[in-house]
């Protein structure tokens, strides 16, 4: 059902469109806490205006890796806009065209919208579910919607656009083992600050959440950047391949093979040992134990249907 994290729903332009679990999960913790934002048919509405606004925003970083001579496979939708595998060229500003590509649709649908929200009473625009300033008025959500993740989205840290925006950037200038270095520097800091906002004015849990992202991905820059077939993982480059739990179960079963193929060279190895004891001192010299450990090796070797037949 799920692949890669995400459910596959659909495709358009030939993208593959999934939705992340962690979407799923949002959506059911939103609607728990309806009444915190406006009851359920706000939360409803939020949601749907959310996916819409997700759904966009990749198609804009597609759209931007198309346009400098990439190509764009696969988008997976989660709260704060997902993530594109797309294949970019190894070039600074391509990847920087590409990491605007998204923000910038958000902010033309919030400036589109604008004007709407500021003719209605209140001027609900400008308001924030992330911040926990709900609106209630379906063009004023759409307009909040996009102004959350226009926001959030140009925070200079990894995994969100404003990361990939400030990497390719002094990438450009100083080239990418510097690009890497300030890039783990600033996600740690707005991870921190992330983590002080929510202690001290009590907002969304998606704030914490965000922040402990940002930090686990500023370690594992700081850990891959010596390894540049890993750096492009993340930078854009053969994104469509194995997700981070994908790449967990092809270590494990990397290691279990290992373990494995140990095992195997120890009992060789002692197979060969009591076999050349036997030609030189004779079967009798065997001890119990060595007998019983011969035999459960030929029936492993020999397979159970046969070692039954022998007896």
């Amino acid at each position: 059902m799920f692949d890669r994290g995400g459910l596959r729903i659909g495709q358009v332009a030939g993208i593959t469109v999934r939705l992340h679990w962690i979407f799923l999960l949002w959506g059911l913790f939103e609607l728990l806490d309806a009444e915190r934002l406006g009851g359920s048919s706000s939360v409803l509405m939020y949601l749907g205006f959310l996916f819409g606004s997700v759904f966009l925003h990749e198609l804009g970083h597609c759209r931007a890796a198309r346009q400098v001579g990439g190509d764009a496979r696969e988008v997976i939708l989660w709260p704060l806009g997902g993530l594109a595998a797309v294949d970019v060229p190894d070039r600074p500003l391509a990847h920087l065209a590409v990491a605007i590509g998204g923000p910038a649709v958000n902010l033309i649908l919030w400036l589109a919208l604008l004007p709407f929200v500021f003719s209605m009473e209140g001027a609900e625009g400008i308001g924030s579910f992330f911040l926990h300033r709900p609106v209630s008025e379906p063009l004023a959500i759409a307009a909040a919607v996009n102004l959350d993740l226009f926001i959030f989205n140009l925070l200079p840290a990894l995994p969100l656009d404003g990361g990939r925006i400030l990497h390719a950037s002094i990438w450009s200038r100083q080239g990418e083992e510097r690009a890497n270095r300030v890039l783990v520097r600033s996600g740690k800091v707005v991870a921190i600050l992330l983590v002080l906002t929510w202690i001290i004015y009590s907002v969304s849990g998606l704030l914490l959440a965000l922040a402990v992202l940002m930090w686990i991905n500023s370690l594992q820059i700081q850990r891959m950047s010596a390894d540049s077939d890993a750096v492009e993982s993340w930078q854009g480059a053969g994104s469509s391949g194995p997700g981070w739990w994908q790449r967990q179960k092809n270590r494990w079963r990397h290691n279990r093979e290992q373990r494995a193929l140990q095992q195997e060279r120890q009992i060789r190895q002692r197979v060969d040992e009591l076999l050349e004891k036997v030609s030189q001192d004779g079967i009798e010299a065997l001890t119990a134990e060595e007998r019983r450990f011969l035999d459960r090796v030929s029936q492993r070797y020999e397979g159970p249907g046969k070692s039954r037949r022998s007896r």
